[in-house]
């Protein structure tokens, strides 16, 4: 007979993103789950929006629970989605779903799976509280990568012998390199030059994801590089401001905003290079996306960035927020066509050791040891 397993999370998108990555990973997670031995459930702490139903129209129903992240009302509601589903394991995301779900979960005597997915730079202060008072009563945690790890273990108490590190990866049938073709197609549609040279960011556009950083960089790459195109795929709060940016500095002819999109195999085959200008990171989907359709890779030396990748083997890395040498690895990429060549082929030989089923095994490895506890 299979376990169940509910999934709670504080929320399914960002404001002015219309899914986060999170919610990605539902997507693909749920479907890959072994049913002889765990059956998953999904339910949000806060109102149905747009992620909601963005979560559902990719087969991954979620129950809303509509409260706030500060109601106390969300330990009985989580309880009550214990018991609804009959779950065996509360595997928690966020926050407020830790801060409640860890309550609700020795109040129905289950273990609590804490998963982390990122080292969080701008932890709220009032969330120590609730940690140390709460540290025993996560049974598992999971970090996406080793510097996630240790923030859970320095900045959120939770026992070392209790944290396991589970990197995300992806489907990589789903983004194996494309036709050129493919690509052609869609630089038509967005209106880029059948020649142009993309360089693509895919991401919310917010604060963590550093693209002031890029389009700063981007002087330094027009002047150096002919026919340079950015393709920047995803929405957010900062729109308007990067395209103010793009104008100021005089580049704005060389970018494409595309909003966020779902054809990322598409992007990725339109795409020369791959470029992640993050401030702070987890481990990004795109990165494992891109590294599977066998894309050369500029990224950030962040958290699980430097983690992933291996400099000048699988990827450039640069310091975030230095935009000087951002500019000159993207511009030294199309320098050096030996470089871009090697670069493509390490990335997608390393793309082998994050599929999204080693994940699943991992977690469900997790699962399995929980439920042999004592």
């Amino acid at each position: 007979m299979p376990h169940p397993v509910l999934h709670v999370c504080d929320k399914f998108g960002v404001s002015g993103s219309s899914i986060h990555g999170v919610s990605r990973l539902f997507a693909w997670w749920f479907p890959r789950y072994d049913r002889a031995r765990y059956v998953p459930h999904l339910a949000g702490l806060k109102n149905e929006d747009e992620a909601t139903r963005a979560l559902r129209a990719e087969g991954v129903p979620a129950r809303m629970l509509g409260r706030s992240a500060f109601d106390p009302r969300l330990i009985g509601d989580i309880g009550r989605e214990i018991q609804r589903t009959r779950a065996r394991i509360l595997h928690v995301h966020g926050y407020a779903a830790s801060n409640f779900g860890r309550i609700a979960a020795r109040l129905a005597r289950i273990p609590l799976v804490l998963h982390e997915h990122f080292a969080d730079p701008k932890m709220p202060g009032y969330q120590k509280a609730p940690d140390l008072f709460l540290r025993d009563l996560t049974a598992q945690a999971i970090a996406v990568s080793q510097s996630t790890a240790d923030f859970l273990i320095r900045d959120r108490f939770v026992p070392e012998d209790r944290v396991s590190v589970v990197f995300n990866g992806a489907p990589l049938d789903q983004f194996a390199p494309r036709p050129r073709d493919e690509g052609y197609a869609l630089r038509a549609e967005l209106g880029m030059p059948m020649d142009a040279r993309v360089i693509t960011t895919i991401g919310r556009l917010n604060a963590q994801k550093g693209h002031e950083t890029l389009i700063a960089a981007a002087a330094f790459v027009v002047a150096r590089v002919p026919g340079v195109r950015f393709l920047i795929v995803g929405d957010g709060d900062l729109l308007g401001s990067l395209k103010t940016q793009t104008h100021e500095l005089g580049v704005s002819e060389a970018f494409v905003f595309a909003g966020h999109r779902k054809d990322v195999p598409e992007i990725l085959a339109a795409t020369d290079v791959l470029c992640i200008s993050s401030n702070y990171e987890g481990t990004p989907l795109v990165l494992f996306e891109a590294m599977a359709a066998g894309k050369a890779i500029v990224s950030t030396a962040v958290d699980g960035c430097r983690e992933v990748i291996h400099d000048q083997r699988t990827g450039l890395l640069v310091p975030p927020k230095d935009h000087e040498k951002l500019g000159a690895a993207l511009a030294g990429v199309f320098a050096d066509p030996s470089l871009k060549v090697r670069l493509e082929a390490g990335a997608q030989q390393a793309s082998k050791r994050y599929d999204i089923s080693e994940c699943m095994r991992a977690m469900q490895q997790i699962y399995d040891d929980l439920l042999l506890r004592p």
